[in-house]
C-alpha cells in the first residue's frame, strides 16, 4: 500500500475509535456532539469537550479506555493540555497505567524518554522519544515511540513517530505479550 493509501487506512480506523470514545457519553445527545468534531475535523476541541463531559459525568473509564484517550491526545497534539485530567478519570483497573510528570530520561544523542504508559501484567513501558532542544526543553512531538521490555537483555522496540498510526502501532507492541497471553485485550485500530 502506498503512502497515501497508508495514512487514508489509519485515519479510517482511527474514527472507528473515536466514535468508540463518544459511544462512553451516555446522552445521544454528547455522542453526536463529540462525533461531530470529528466529522468537521475538530478532533482537538472534540477531546476536550469528551474529557470535559467524561468528570461532569463522573464515568468510570476502564484502563484499555483511558489509553485510547491519550493515544488520541497524543495524535492531536493535546495530550500536554490533557494529561492531568486523562489520569484523574476514575476507574482504573490495574492493568494498563497512563501516567505523566515524571522526571524524564536523558539518553546519548540528544534524545529523551518521557515514560507515557505501563502494561503492569508484563511490565512493558511506552516512553514517548523527544529531542533535547538547544534552549534545554523537550521537542513539542516526539520523534519516536519506545516500548521497553522487561527481558534482561534491554529490548527496545522503537516505532517512528511520523508513520501513519504511529502511536496505535506502539500502544498495541505494548500490550502484544499480555494479549497473547489473554491478559490484556487489543487496543485502537489495529486491535
Amino acid at each position: 500500500m502506498d503512502e497515501r493509501g497508508e495514512r487514508e487506512r489509519a485515519y479510517a480506523a482511527e474514527g472507528v475509535v473515536w466514535s468508540r470514545l463518544a459511544g462512553l457519553l451516555p446522552g445521544a445527545e454528547d455522542v453526536a456532539e463529540i462525533q461531530a468534531c470529528w466529522d468537521i475535523g475538530e478532533q482537538e476541541g472534540g477531546l476536550f469537550r469528551l474529557v470535559d463531559r467524561l468528570f461532569a459525568r463522573e464515568l468510570s473509564v476502564a484502563d484499555r479506555t483511558r489509553a485510547e484517550l491519550a493515544a488520541m491526545a497524543e495524535q492531536w497534539g493535546v495530550w500536554d493540555q490533557l494529561a492531568t485530567d486523562v489520569v484523574d478519570l476514575p476507574g482504573f483497573e490495574g492493568e494498563l497505567r497512563v501516567v505523566e510528570g515524571l522526571e524524564p530520561v536523558d539518553r546519548a544523542g540528544g534524545t529523551t524518554l518521557v515514560a507515557w504508559m505501563r502494561c503492569e501484567p508484563c511490565g512493558r513501558i511506552l516512553a514517548r522519544e523527544h529531542r533535547r532542544e538547544a534552549w534545554g526543553g523537550l521537542s513539542f512531538s516526539p520523534v519516536s515511540y519506545v516500548v521497553s521490555v522487561p527481558d534482561g537483555s534491554g529490548t527496545q522496540i522503537v516505532v517512528d513517530a511520523e508513520g501513519a498510526g504511529a502511536v496505535w502501532r506502539a500502544l498495541d507492541l505494548l500490550t502484544a505479550s499480555c494479549r497473547e497471553a489473554a491478559a490484556c485485550p487489543g487496543f485502537g485500530p489495529t486491535g
